[in-house]
């Protein structure tokens, strides 16, 4: 049962990767490299603290059934530091000009949580 789990959480992960450049393409609200570099620290913070605090209240308004990322939000990203979540993607978009267009909340779940291993990001190869 719990190989069943992370396997539905990774696929999941995957499709709302996929699904959220497709997004952030159409409707350009996603953040992503061209946005990120500009902005401030407290702006950083905010941005992670959010999409944390949005991740406990889906986990919470569903009993702990929350989606894949919810679940990896919620749970792997508390053993980091906003600081270390922040430091991974600056680096990220540093060491990647060649991939501005790839969203913060994907940099995010493939650099700080086991639920999309780097290289399985939007358009990766299985």
């Amino acid at each position: 049962m719990k190989f069943k789990g992370k396997v539905g959480l990774f696929a999941l992960a995957v499709v709302l990767v996929l699904a959220g450049g497709a997004l952030a393409q159409e409707k350009g609200f996603l953040w992503d490299g061209n946005q990120w570099p500009q902005l401030s620290f407290d702006a950083k913070v905010g941005y992670v603290k959010g999409v944390g605090n949005l991740a406990d209240f889906e986990m919470g308004a569903g009993k702990g059934k929350g989606t894949g990322v919810s679940h990896a939000f919620a749970s792997e990203l508390k053993t980091k530091t906003v600081n270390q979540i922040i430091e991974e993607v600056d680096k990220f978009y540093k060491e990647n000009p060649g991939k501005l267009s790839t969203s913060v909340l994907e940099v995010i779940l493939t650099r700080c949580t086991t639920v999309c291993p780097p290289g399985m990001g939007a358009g990766a190869k299985k």
